[in-house]
């Protein structure tokens, strides 16, 4: 089979598309032929070695998390019918924090924990790869670190990105008033279409815009997807008992601290209700997820480079078999 690995830290240039043996499926493993594998900027975070986790690797290594295809096997120990996975079913999932065996491949041994079926006759594939990792990070940030509450406004900073165009959705739902989200310009109908309210941080001063949408008192909630130039701006934007939750993990966040606003970093927390909900709110319509590309496999380099330059909008993901 075909697989993307690296065997040293670097630019998009290390990837390197090579043929490896199948892997075999281990105690509580379920075999899967990869359809799509999605794209992450943890992915790229952790070929060039910034990443905390880059130092769980062991070179050479296979990256990426998520993925859809059909199931082809499992261990003896893995009762798929009872999962609901039989074999030639189709399912996606998102590899957990610890466990470091990738995903850019055609074959993949993946924790039936991990797993989830894809409801529907005839599902879009290139979708359920990328809906995974930005799902179950969406759900984490809302749920269990800023505790959304109904009737809560909420401020997204990177509203058209993989995890922004299902956050927008997400707060909707669990009963935020207004979802508020900064994006480029051209991409505002984009926000308007998943319930959001856009603010074109190319065009106008975003801080200002909150205040003045919000009548000087801020929002309750702000979920910040940059950090870099967001974070440290957005704690002027909180109102009285508002919470801030960054999901870049090397954030800072002393700075909200020492203001007294509570303030946490995003742990993805997956689980396999997380993953049900997804793809049934994916299904259904009510969590519609952009693909922005979809790339042959061994161009993983060109997708790790458009993630970098902090533009894509949507997902991108590799096509396994192309």
């Amino acid at each position: 089979m075909r697989e993307i690995i690296i065997d040293t830290f670097g630019t998009p240039d290390v990837l390197q598309l090579r043929e490896s043996a199948p892997p075999a499926a281990g105690p509580g493993d379920v075999l899967v032929s990869v359809a799509f594998a999605g794209l992450n900027p943890i992915d790229y975070k952790m070929r060039d070695g910034s990443s905390g986790q880059a130092k769980n690797l062991e070179l050479p290594a296979v990256l990426g998390r998520e993925m859809s295809g059909h199931v082809i096997g499992a261990a003896d120990d893995v009762d798929l019918e009872a999962l609901g996975m039989p074999v030639g079913s189709p399912v996606f999932g998102v590899r957990t924090l610890g466990d470091m065996r990738g995903a850019y491949a055609e074959t993949v041994a993946f924790s039936a924990h991990d797993l989830c079926p894809v409801p529907g006759a005839e599902p879009d594939l290139r979708a359920y790869a990328g809906l995974a990792l930005a799902g179950t990070t969406a759900q984490t940030a809302l749920e269990d670190d800023a505790r959304l509450r109904p009737g809560e406004t909420l401020l997204v900073h990177g509203g058209t990105g993989g995890v922004g165009q299902l956050l927008i959705p997400l707060a909707l739902q669990a009963g935020a008033a207004r979802v508020l989200a900064t994006g480029r310009a051209e991409n505002a109908e984009r926000i308007r279409e998943l319930g959001g309210e856009p603010i074109a941080y190319d065009e106008e001063d975003w801080a200002e815009r909150v205040l003045s949408e919000t009548r000087g008192r801020g929002v309750d909630v702000v979920i910040d997807l940059h950090y870099f130039t967001t974070f440290l701006p957005s704690l002027d934007v909180i109102a009285e008992g508002g919470r801030i939750v960054a999901v870049p993990s090397l954030a800072d966040l002393a700075p909200a601290r020492e203001r007294g606003i509570r303030a946490s970093v995003t742990r993805m927390s997956p689980s396999r209700g997380r993953l049900q909900q997804l793809a049934q709110g994916h299904a259904s319509g009510l969590l519609p997820l952009e693909v922005a590309a979809v790339l042959p496999l061994a161009e993983a380099g060109r997708g790790h480079e458009v993630l970098e330059s902090g533009h894509a909008r949507g997902k991108i993901v590799l096509e396994t078999h192309a």
